[in-house]
């Protein structure tokens, strides 16, 4: 089968030449040689339609390596171009526009946390116990805890007053945190913008830097 052997061909060397050495060539010639020509029909369409792409192992602490600038000179000899002016819409004028500059444009994994936010929640008895290093709810006043994988989905979906209140309001400032009670029982909500001149600093920023002097090393954590 000509088609199929110059197929074939084609996509172990550049698999070689991705990563030479790699041995990703003798893997995927050991799958493709057990294909029967209809399944490496069938192979061949996924590849065009993009349901499947082929892999590329790539072991750390591996004397191969990838390289940027040779996987450049091949995307060439390939006729890809990574980087693309994009077509984006401004979402507060509404208006369409073509970057004057060229961006990179990949496909990347994406993997869902694990680690989220509702999986951990719980329902605090009261608010009246705090930490005194860190100045957050503990013991049967804590709810729930914020990693920083959490923090970085929640920026990424641009919830940056949301962060700020989490972090900050309900995260360690003893002063703003009040200033939010206050508020909620005075009115039944509650602004950020409206509390900020009442708030402080937050109590851990303030403990790490009393540790760092404590080493002889002079910071200024607890102005930050």
């Amino acid at each position: 089968m000509p088609n199929r052997t110059g197929a074939t061909k084609f996509i172990l060397e550049f698999l070689e030449e991705v990563l030479p050495g790699g041995g990703n060539k003798e893997i995927y010639e050991e799958y493709l040689s057990k294909m029967s020509d209809e399944d490496f029909g069938r192979f061949i369409d996924r590849l065009d339609s993009g349901e499947e792409i082929l892999n590329l192992i790539a072991p750390i602490m591996s004397e191969a390596k990838l390289n940027v600038q040779r996987n450049l000179a091949i995307a060439r000899k390939l006729g890809h171009e990574f980087l693309e002016r994009l077509w984006v819409t401004d979402p507060f004028t509404g208006e369409t526009y073509l970057t004057p500059e060229r961006y990179m444009v990949v496909d990347l994994p994406l993997r869902r946390q694990i680690q989220m936010l509702m999986k951990k929640i719980s329902i605090p008895d009261d608010n009246r116990h705090v930490d005194e290093l860190t100045g957050q709810p503990t013991g049967t006043s804590k709810g729930s805890k914020l990693s920083f994988p959490e923090i970085q989905v929640m920026h990424g979906q641009g919830l940056s007053r949301t962060i700020e209140e989490l972090i900050k309001y309900r995260g360690g400032d003893e002063k703003a945190f009040n200033a939010m009670n206050r508020s909620i029982i005075e009115s039944g909500g509650v602004s950020l913008d409206a509390i900020a001149p009442f708030s402080g600093g937050v109590r851990s920023t303030e403990t790490l830097g009393v540790y760092l002097k404590a080493m002889h090393l002079d910071n200024n954590a607890a102005e930050s």
